[in-house]
């Protein structure tokens, strides 16, 4: 128990930590990037992630699936089967590697027509596009080498190697601009990271003793794959729910409203998605741990902490949110020196997202701590398909606030309510959850309404930063008395109490 505890805590104090050096390196890179190159440029370079994020979805959900069922065996590492996997999963990434490389250059032939990239810019686009494509095949290609690190609750050791990453990636940036090679510089920085991860882990899993013995690997085999593919499909059936989501906001806005519009957006919600990530490693840090005690059968257990993590992962978002409203305009503002305006009410629609997304995140989240999708696999895909629907009237005829709106309702109407009613068999609070859920959305729009009134009457910047303060201030404590059941109150000021 105290060993699960201890990597849980590894893990979370890790994570937070790469989120740090993820928001320096996002601070510096778009810097870089707009010191360099011009908005236009810039919303090129997004919209082509968002390209190689569909290509992303051959994985066909194998690379959860893999680390998923190595769990179920990693007490036996030498037993014939884990080895069996990794073999397995291996070969799978490696063909699925070697399709997206392919795909992605074919793609960049057609899809600056498709996109209405302008003339000027569509060579620049086909030639990043070919680059980040190949660069993420390569990444897939040796996803099984890392796979372990999930399955023996080593989270610590995957973030400290996303560290490295980052860091390697924005030295790769920063000396393609200082030589000139424009916007091909933000995509050659992806080339340490792919080159460092796989030995680093390499390294790491054979010291821990992560990999079968000499002799001990087993054999790739075709059940396995089956076994792992029908994880997987669901998996992959919920990525791209996902990804109608989010990787088609882009698209929509850079085709409606144009490149400018798209590079506003990107920049913009950078800190909404730092902001999920911050929160979410409240789950993926648990998730490991919960796996874990599903496969001994505690079934009591794993209700009991799951709840709790719903229940943190409220107050930590409600917290969130309201930094989100109180400081992304002045940080986006900071961050690009004036170079992309952003309205408050943007903040407001991102605050409520944050709130939804990261609960039904967790929600969604027990069914693949449980190995069975099946319940939930088409929640995001059929989010996704309503959203594309709202989005491009609204967009068309509001921007950046139609999309965000569109994001919103589709989110809260499909995914959220359904997830909520799939859940009930693992969390019997529900119903508390929930209404704790819309007290959040409450608090956030008071936090609204006194920074918009503040504005309105004051305009000294040092009275402002003070009373932003308080707001967060107050903001916070109402999540500790409200989100918080008295029971989690009680065990997080025990273990305070034990650490002074």
């Amino acid at each position: 128990m105290t060993s699960r505890i201890k990597r849980f805590t590894h893990g979370l104090i890790s994570g937070y930590g790469a989120i740090v050096v993820n928001i320096l390196y996002t601070i510096f890179s778009v810097r870089l990037a707009l010191h360099y190159l011009g908005k236009e440029q810039f919303g090129l370079w997004a919209l082509a992630l968002q390209v190689a994020g569909y290509l992303a979805l051959l994985d066909l959900g194998m690379t959860s699936a893999i680390s998923r069922f190595l769990a179920d065996h990693k007490d036996e590492v030498n037993g014939g089967e884990y080895g069996s996997l990794l073999q397995t999963g291996a070969l799978v990434f490696s063909s699925q590697g070697l399709l997206i490389a392919i795909c992605g250059s074919a793609l960049s032939f057609v899809a600056p027509d498709l996109l209405h990239i302008p003339s000027s810019l569509t060579n620049d686009f086909r030639v990043v596009l070919i680059i980040i494509t190949i660069i993420s095949g390569f990444t897939i290609a040796t996803r099984s080498i890392t796979a372990p690190l999930w399955a023996f609750q080593r989270m610590d050791l995957n973030y400290f190697t996303m560290m490295l990453v980052l860091i390697s990636n924005l030295l790769m940036m920063w000396l393609g601009f200082h030589a000139g090679w424009g916007i091909y510089s933000l995509a050659y920085a992806g080339i340490p990271g792919a080159i460092l991860t796989p030995i680093a882990v390499t390294f790491i899993a054979q010291k821990n003793g992560y990999y079968p013995s000499k002799g001990s690997w087993g054999s790739p085999r075709w059940d396995l794959f089956f076994k792992v593919f029908g994880f997987g499909k669901d998996v992959l059936l919920m990525s791209l729910g996902s990804q109608l989501v989010n990787a088609t906001q882009i698209m929509i806005l850079s085709r409606l409203s144009g490149l400018d519009n798209a590079a506003t957006f990107s920049i913009g919600t950078k800190f909404f998605t730092m902001g999920q990530q911050f929160i979410g490693k409240i789950l993926d840090s648990s998730a490991p741990a919960l796996t874990e005690i599903f496969i001994r059968g505690d079934l009591k257990k794993v209700k009991e902490r799951f709840s709790d993590v719903c229940f943190i992962t409220l107050f930590l978002a409600t917290i969130g949110a309201s930094g989100l409203i109180l400081g992304n305009q002045l940080l986006v503002s900071l961050w690009t020196l004036g170079a992309i305006h952003w309205e408050p009410i943007f903040d407001l629609l991102l605050a409520m997202l944050l709130i939804i997304t990261s609960l039904s995140r967790c929600l969604v989240g027990i069914f693949g701590i449980t190995g069975n999708l099946a319940s939930v696999r088409y929640l995001y895909f059929l989010e996704g398909i309503f959203f594309i629907i709202l989005a491009i009237p609204a967009t068309r005829s509001f921007g950046i606030l139609g999309l965000l709106g569109a994001s919103l309702v589709s989110h809260l109407s499909v995914t959220l309510v359904l997830s909520a009613k799939e859940t009930t068999k693992f969390l019997d609070a529900m119903f508390t959850l929930l209404k704790k859920g819309s007290v959040a959305v409450i608090v956030i729009f008071l936090v609204y309404g006194a920074i918009t009134f503040n504005s309105t009457l004051h305009s000294s910047s040092v009275f402002t930063y003070f009373l932003s303060s308080c707001i967060i201030l107050g903001a916070s404590c109402m999540a500790w008395f409200i989100m918080l059941p008295p029971k989690i109150k009680s065990d997080l000021m025990l273990k305070i109490k034990r650490h002074e």
